[in-house]
């Protein structure tokens, strides 16, 4: 089973995204193209869709409270 998360862009060039998820970075492909500060929720490191902000941070604050669970 696969969970996508919220991630924020921190750069993007060459169809590729460094992204942001409660601090952990990684780099994914992306088809569209991508400005930083955007959210976006991604499946397999490609990017499937850009989220608003407000969903992005509402989906965040849940995430959080799950990681609590460690």
């Amino acid at each position: 089973m696969c969970l996508s998360k919220p991630q924020k862009v921190l750069d993007f060039s060459n169809g590729f995204a460094t992204v942001e998820f409660l601090g952990r970075k990684k780099r994914v492909k992306s088809f569209m193209n991508l400005t930083p500060g955007e959210y976006i929720m991604s499946q397999a490191s490609v990017v499937v869709q850009k989220i608003p902000k407000q969903q992005a941070e509402e989906m965040l604050v849940e995430w959080k409270e799950l990681n609590q669970w460690k």
